[in-house]
């Protein structure tokens, strides 16, 4: 006789039919037998087994407990760092680009070369009056000394002067409209 409990039971087929529907009318007859089968002794060694492992693991994890603690703190809080961090860059990106915004319209760049024309201008003429007064003040110097000094005045003032010209030159060309700024 193969039946579906037989496979799964084996041992069960030493024992006749009658024997087996006595088991089936008292439970605790049935769970002290089936406890007794070989079969069901090796599934309860595995779940005591499985058991004796999950509590290894637990006891494990609890002496990991503080330092995993520890761990997740100091990781919220370098997250938490590291968002501040970045809403703080988001920020300091909009203000940045708000200011070139600003500083980059045609009007804004224009009234910067008319102001560092000037500036360059009066520069200039600061050179050529101090070196003039400075000239004026040590009629004594040497002839090696006054040479060497005139020749420093020239470069500088040339340097001062063709910065200028350059300047001029862009703020013509503006103001004839033949400078044109693109938006990218």
């Amino acid at each position: 006789m193969s039946t579906p409990l037989l496979a799964q039971f084996p041992s069960l087929a030493a024992y006749p039919s009658s024997f087996l529907k006595d088991l089936l009318s008292s439970p605790e007859l049935t769970e002290a037998f089936l406890f007794s089968l070989p079969e069901v002794q090796e599934l309860v060694g595995e779940v005591e087994q499985l058991g004796r492992e999950n509590v290894e693991l637990a006891q494990q994890n609890l002496a990991l407990r503080d330092e995993l603690i520890a761990l997740r703190d100091a990781t919220a809080q370098s997250y938490s760092h590291a968002e501040a961090l970045k809403a703080h860059w988001a920020q300091l990106e909009k203000t940045q680009a708000s200011l070139y915004q600003q500083r980059q319209r045609p009007s804004f760049l224009h009234m910067r070369l008319k102001h560092s024309l000037t500036a360059q201008d009066n520069e200039s003429e600061k050179i050529a009056t101090t070196f003039i007064e400075g000239r004026t003040d040590s009629p004594a110097a040497g002839e090696s000394g006054r040479d060497a000094a005139l020749d420093a005045f020239i470069a500088e003032f040339k340097a001062a002067r063709k910065t200028y010209h350059k300047r001029n030159i862009w703020a013509e060309r503006w103001s004839r409209g033949e400078v044109a700024w693109r938006d990218d």
